[in-house]
């Protein structure tokens, strides 16, 4: 129940208790202290022992600003940030390979300026401008090592997953869009501006891929992960 590590750490030396003493006085077993003391977390019966032990409300032991906790690590973050790298220069090669050097094929203005405005205005329109804060600030999950506070979890999981519809959303209309204009200008002038139209709506389905794939999905399934873990180890 989204037991803070460092809370529950401060409040036991407060109370001048040992770990092994904590256990035996809130009928926890002595792994259990210590894993939340490094992990946090925990479920409901313990949150409540040690509320109770340490004569507290269980709200001092558990995050106040409802956000998801994220445990870092240098080594997790260097890791991640070498894997980001290597799929930029692998990208980056495709498109040049693909392109024959010419990588403004790969650019469009219009479909880059829909996706980035229809994204942030659909979320807020559903779920406010909190809702569109707590995604832009659960980006930095994608590089934690270890999340705990299940509430939490569960509620970026949730806007996530919307985001992420939203991004083929986004695609299907610009190119919905796109192909009106397409058709029309193609029959008054030639067919040759229909396949040059067609290739540029493409785009809009590449960066929603892009975006959907390489940043919503990973954190979608990274906040199951743990929803599961804690699920797991509550019971």
């Amino acid at each position: 129940m989204d037991i803070i590590a460092e809370k529950l750490k401060a409040l036991r030396l407060q109370h001048g208790l040992s770990q092994d003493l904590l256990a035996k006085q809130s009928g926890l077993s002595l792994r259990t202290i210590q894993r939340l003391e490094r992990d946090g977390g925990g479920s409901a019966e313990s949150l409540l022992a040690l509320s109770a032990t340490l004569n507290v409300s269980p709200m001092a032991l558990r995050n106040e600003q409802g956000l998801p906790i994220a445990h870092w690590s240098f080594v997790s973050i260097s890791c991640k940030a070498i894997a980001c790298l290597m799929l930029l220069a692998i990208t980056l090669a495709l498109i040049m390979l693909a392109s024959n050097g010419r990588y403004t094929l790969y650019i469009d203005i219009i479909s880059l300026l829909f996706l980035a405005l229809f994204l942030p205005s659909v979320t807020i329109i559903t779920l406010g401008f909190a809702g569109l804060k707590r995604s832009i600030s659960g980006l930095r999950l994608l590089f934690s090592q270890q999340l705990y506070g299940t509430s939490q979890l569960q509620q970026l999981r949730s806007i996530y997953r919307l985001q992420y519809r939203l991004c083929y959303n986004a695609a299907l209309l610009c190119s919905l869009f796109g192909l009106v204009s397409v058709f029309h200008y193609s029959v008054e002038r030639n067919s040759s501006l229909l396949f040059s139209g067609l290739s540029v709506l493409t785009l809009a389905w590449l960066y929603a891929a892009m975006l959907a794939e390489l940043v919503y999905r990973p954190l979608i399934f990274k906040l199951q992960q743990a929803i599961q873990q804690q699920s797991t180890d509550a019971a």
